[in-house]
């Protein structure tokens, strides 16, 4: 699976237990949070864990550095209009 942003611990459990394999993200959870953070979003109610915390063995790449700006533009407008 291809993603921008790297799962949650809830669909990162969902994705192992079905059985959909490699998970390939643009932006980790962390920066997601930390750009939310900045821009003055609440903070999320369900922890930031990386996907090999909650599913080791799992075949994971990410962050893909070359696009992590653009993901990084796309969360702090979401939350500009929130």
């Amino acid at each position: 699976m291809y993603t921008s942003g790297e799962h949650c611990p809830m669909c990162s459990a969902a994705h192992a237990w079905v059985g959909l394999g490699r998970i390939v993200y643009v932006a980790s959870a962390e920066q997601i949070s930390g750009w939310r953070a900045a821009a003055g979003a609440v903070a999320s109610a369900v922890a930031v864990l990386p996907i090999t915390a909650v599913v080791p063995g799992l075949p994971v790449e990410g962050p893909v550095d070359e696009l992590v700006p653009e993901v990084r533009a796309l969360i702090e407008r979401a939350v500009g209009s929130i």
